[in-house]
């Protein structure tokens, strides 16, 4: 087992509850070792919870030696304008607009309508060059077809 799932393994017994749920784990650096744990949760994550989680799994990888180098460790929260990684984050960004491009590079922006096991469902802002009309047409894409999704944050 390598250390990003013994990581993982840790963290999942730190999780404060089952709404909140880790995006990724990553462990990379050359000279010195950076571990970086990103979580979400179903109805967002706090500031509590992220800390709780980042003492805990702290604790317990200095008590298990699982680094034997120095190393940085950080645990956060799923930022604003970060890719949707987790089929979870698509569900909860249901109803909110989305910029998705696709694999080959086609980008479209719409509302995220639904989300099954295979495929989102968007209503897409399509507009003909040099109108101004936009017209709305829904399209299911297929997750094996998505490059990256980021919700689109308005300020309105």
């Amino acid at each position: 087992m390598g250390l990003v799932e013994k990581i993982k393994e840790i963290v999942e017994q730190h999780i404060p509850d089952e709404s909140v749920f880790i995006v990724k784990i990553e462990a990379k650096g050359m000279k010195r070792l950076k571990v970086l744990i990103v979580l979400d949760g179903d109805k967002g994550v706090s500031i509590e919870q992220v800390t709780e989680v980042s003492r805990n799994v702290g604790r317990e990888l200095d008590e298990r030696e699982l680094i034997k180098d120095e190393y940085t460790f950080e645990v956060t929260s799923a930022g604003v304008g970060e890719p949707l990684e987790q089929h979870r984050q698509y569900i909860k960004n249901i109803d909110r607009k989305v910029k998705v491009t696709r694999s080959n590079e086609t980008k479209f922006v719409g509302q995220l309508k639904s989300v099954t096991e295979e495929a989102i469902v968007i209503d897409a802002e399509i507009k003909e060059k040099g109108k101004k009309k936009v017209e709305i047409k829904e399209m299911e894409i297929p997750f094996s077809d998505i490059k990256t999704t980021q919700v689109e944050v308005s300020f309105k």
